[in-house]
C-alpha cells in the first residue's frame, strides 16, 4: 500500500472517529441512544473493505495513524471522559476487528459475509464495553450503563448486517478501483 493511500484512509478514519465523538454527545430524541451509535459503525465496514483488499500490517498502520490523528481533536470537541473512552475503545476494537477478520479469512476464504459480520460484531461488543465503562463509570449508575450499552450494541449489530451489501459491493464485487490501487 502506498504512503498516499495510507494517509488518505487514516484521514477518513480520523473524520469518522472525530465525528462519532462529537455525535455521541447528542441523544436521538428522548432515548439514551446517541447519534454516535449511527456514525461509528461506518468505520468498521471501511476497515473490513480495507482488510479484504490489503495486508494486515497495512490496515493496522491505518488504524494507528487514525488514532493518533484523532487524539487531539477528540479532546476539543467532547468531554475528556468521552475522548479517553473513545480512543481506548477505538484502538482495541479496530485492532481486534482486523485480527479476527484475517483469521476468519484464512479459515473460511469463501465466506466473505461471515468474516465481515462476525469480526465486526465481536469487535463492536468490546468497543461498547470499553467505551461505556470508561466514559460513564463515575457519572452514571450501573443499570444506566448496562441498558445504554445494550441499546448501543444492538444498533451496531443491526448496522453490521445492514452494511453487508456495501462490503460486498466495495470489497468482493469491485475488483479494481482507482482509490484502491496499490
Amino acid at each position: 500500500m502506498s504512503v498516499k493511500i495510507t494517509w488518505i484512509f487514516a484521514c477518513i478514519f480520523t473524520i469518522i472517529f472525530v465525528l462519532a465523538n462529537y455525535a455521541v454527545q447528542f441523544n436521538i430524541g428522548s432515548s439514551n441512544l446517541t447519534y454516535g451509535a449511527l456514525v461509528y459503525p461506518i468505520s468498521f465496514v471501511l476497515l473490513d473493505v480495507l482488510s479484504e483488499k490489503y495486508h494486515k500490517k497495512d490496515v493496522i498502520r491505518i488504524v494507528r495513524y487514525g488514532v493518533l490523528l484523532s487524539f487531539i481533536p477528540s479532546f476539543f470537541i467532547s468531554q475528556p471522559s468521552i475522548a479517553i473512552a473513545s480512543i481506548c475503545a477505538f484502538l482495541v476494537s479496530q485492532h481486534l476487528d482486523v485480527y479476527i477478520f484475517f483469521a476468519l479469512k484464512k479459515m473460511f476464504p469463501k465466506l466473505w459475509w461471515l468474516r465481515n459480520n462476525l469480526s465486526t460484531i465481536i469487535a463492536q461488543l468490546f468497543d461498547t464495553l470499553i467505551f461505556f465503562h470508561i466514559a460513564f463509570w463515575f457519572e452514571q449508575s450501573w443499570s444506566w450503563i448496562l441498558i445504554t450499552a445494550l441499546l448501543d450494541f444492538s444498533i451496531k449489530v443491526i448496522s453490521s448486517f445492514a452494511s453487508t451489501p456495501f462490503f460486498y459491493i466495495f470489497a468482493i464485487r469491485v475488483k479494481r478501483n482507482i482509490v484502491f490501487h496499490k
